[in-house]
């Protein structure tokens, strides 16, 4: 699954309260909005995918940009407060402001989906 396949048959919360839904699929739609690579997103997917889920491997990053960016999506998925200077400033170097904050934004949903997908595995058809 990709990010911007997420809908709210593949959402497990929707299952659970409609309201949940409605407000995520429209997070998940913005986020295509914001100029960050599609490639570049779904590789973040699918590394948080593996690390939480337990889903199949991510390509290896193919550049110094994808690079540092799955460098910063699996110190923020282990420990967000683990995330240094350094590895900002190399973050800074390869995204804007706003594809940061994106980026940030949709390494968020990622985890968010793929625990609730973890911890409700078996629960929810």
């Amino acid at each position: 699954m990709t990010p911007m396949d997420i809908s709210s048959t593949d959402n497990p919360l929707a299952a659970l309260d409609s309201h949940v839904a409605g407000p995520l699929d429209e997070l998940v739609q913005a986020l295509d909005g914001t100029g960050l690579n599609a490639a570049l997103l779904e590789l973040c997917a699918a590394r948080v995918e593996q690390m939480v889920g337990g889903g199949p491997p991510a390509r290896n990053p193919q550049d110094d940009r994808e690079r540092v960016v799955l460098a910063f999506t699996e110190q923020y998925v282990l420990d967000a407060h683990g995330v240094t200077d350094e590895l900002c400033a190399e973050m800074n170097a390869w995204l804007s402001p706003p594809e940061l904050a994106a980026l940030t934004t949709a390494i968020a949903t990622f985890e968010a989906l793929a625990r609730s997908r973890a911890a409700l595995k078996g629960v929810i058809p």
